[in-house]
């Protein structure tokens, strides 16, 4: 099990993974699937208002284009990659 992240702020210097939380105890998000590499952070995307509304954040790994929609229940959860 490893613990995950709800980011709302990405760097463009950095890279990330991109998973589903499976888990959440007090505070803290888990996810026992396997982390996705999705490279660097290129947009975000937002659309609606209240309960129509809706998000998106955009990777190119290498010319590798993922596009990431946000689930309806926030599970979707990011992961910065440790370079070092």
């Amino acid at each position: 099990m490893k613990e995950v992240f709800r980011i709302s702020k990405f760097s463009k210097e950095k890279t990330y993974f991109f998973v589903l939380k499976t888990l959440t105890i007090g505070e803290k998000h888990y996810t026992t699937n396997e982390l996705q590499y999705i490279g660097k952070h290129v947009n975000s995307e937002r659309w609606g208002h209240a309960d129509n509304c809706g998000g998106a954040e955009n990777f190119d790994d290498n010319g590798k284009k993922t596009r990431i929609v946000y689930d309806y229940n926030g599970n979707t959860c990011f992961f910065e990659k440790n370079d070092s």
